[in-house]
């Protein structure tokens, strides 16, 4: 489809009046045509608009459901800006960052101000642009939460040694088995504990370059004090492969039996390994921390590939797949997004059924007696993950009499992003959760 500016200018001017976001400070609809130099101005203050209108007027979509399945797919084929952190995926925090984009330009499309943008919002968004015979609203990217660092410019800056991209099992299609080791910037223990990293993305996007801008502060306290890190991929849904949930969960599995199986090159104790992930991640790093080291059998096999993990820590990360009245706040509020993402990841796969691959995955199924001590930090009003997922895992391991904290951060929505409606500020900001991190891991270590 090929639209001139000047209808792409008109349709714009459509939406604003059509919601009421109509300021003439954005849009003179008094001049019935523009004159090259009026354009010229136009297209300079408004050059930002240009890919949020480009995305409205590439997509097209029969239904809503059709609309909400293909959405981030979508907006990455329009907008590959949205991809943030490069991966050719756009992960569920990407998305998530687009949405945030739509309320900050159409504050009224977040009907109930709660700063998410739901299924029916994102439909009376498309619902609009229907009016007009247009198919898809207009969606802009905005910026992740942390800014884009280069991982070789910040390692040298830190004055960090590191190894990038080790293949720590053999790599399919996707090439996302690997993973990078940073060595301590100081030489306190003769092994050194290792801090693991398993980024978020919901599944199908997210990077292990995160460490490097959500990570930063954590990254380089604890090389400072001796730990060494690692930050790992793994494989994804909706690149190309054909995949069970549980997959991606023996990846992170390999990806520890790796390090603990080459511990004397990288000068490391396999019996002093932390693990921590964000979102997707966080169930990752729980599942991973509590079973055993031959868990989910991979490729990584044979001597030396026993380790112990010595705590966890899980940001706003799910807890379980085998209760559902503790998802009821994402389902009512993303019914298509959670319909279609659910039977992404719960496929029978491998011969395994549905609920064996649920069980397989959720932490809360590995609790025991000797189960490491366990860090639950997430916002109390997370529309993504809900809390009472994390208040579960709390619930049922002090039942057992388990070491475990949970951090409720008020005010905050998945990320601990600020809640809009909310006049109040996240309880805690993004430095002070990974001061907590640094603090927590050297507890443990100590």
């Amino acid at each position: 489809m090929s639209l001139s500016f000047l209808q792409l200018y008109e349709f714009m001017f459509f939406i604003a009046k059509q919601n009421g976001f109509y300021k003439v400070k954005y849009i003179n609809s008094s001049n019935a045509c523009v004159a090259p130099g009026v354009l010229g101005r136009f297209m300079k203050k408004f050059f930002c608009f240009i890919p949020i209108i480009a995305v409205a007027c590439s997509i097209y979509g029969a239904s809503f459901l059709k609309a909400e399945e293909s959405f981030a797919e979508k907006i990455l084929q329009s907008f590959p800006q949205a991809d943030t952190d490069k991966d050719g995926v756009l992960s569920g925090d990407e998305e998530d960052a687009v949405c945030r984009r739509v309320i900050q330009r159409y504050p009224q499309m977040d009907k109930d101000g709660d700063g998410v943008l739901s299924d029916s919002e994102k439909q009376k968004l498309l619902q609009v642009v229907s009016k007009r015979g247009r198919k898809q609203p207009a969606v802009s990217a905005g910026r992740s939460g942390a800014k884009k660092v280069d991982p070789d410019t910040f390692l040298q800056q830190l004055g960090l040694k590191s190894e990038r991209d080790i293949e720590y099992r053999e790599n399919t299609a996707q090439q996302r088995n690997r993973l990078d080791f940073i060595y301590p910037k100081n030489e306190i223990y003769d092994k050194a504990p290792l801090f693991i990293y398993i980024h978020g993305g919901g599944n199908t996007g997210g990077t292990k370059d995160g460490i490097y801008s959500r990570g930063t502060l954590i990254l380089k306290e604890l090389t400072e004090a001796g730990v060494a890190v690692a930050s790992i991929d793994y494989r994804l849904f909706g690149k190309g492969e054909e995949l069970g949930f549980h997959h991606l969960f023996q990846d992170c599995k390999d990806a520890l039996r790796f390090l603990a199986k080459n511990g004397d090159r990288f000068g490391i104790d396999p019996n002093k390994f932390v693990t921590w992930g964000t979102s997707a991640g966080g169930s990752k790093a729980l599942v991973t921390a509590l079973t055993e080291a031959d868990f989910l059998p991979g490729e990584v096999t044979g001597a030396g590939i026993e380790h112990t993990v010595i705590g966890a820590i899980s940001f706003y990360g799910a807890t379980t797949y085998l209760v559902p009245e503790l998802w009821k706040k994402r389902l009512e509020r993303f019914p298509g997004r959670s319909e279609s993402k659910g039977a992404m990841l719960f496929k029978s796969s491998h011969g395994m059924s549905t609920e064996e691959i649920a069980k397989l995955v959720s932490a809360d199924q590995y609790l025991k007696a000797d189960s490491p001590p366990i860090l639950l930090v997430h916002g109390d009003t997370d529309p993504v993950v809900p809390i009472d997922l994390s208040t579960h895992l709390y619930t049922m391991a002090k039942e057992k009499g388990l070491d475990i904290e949970l951090v409720e951060v008020k005010n905050a929505g998945h990320g601990f992003s600020k809640v809009k409606g909310n006049a109040a500020s996240p309880s805690m900001t993004w430095d002070e959760a990974q001061q907590l991190v640094v603090r927590q891991v050297l507890e443990w270590i100590q």
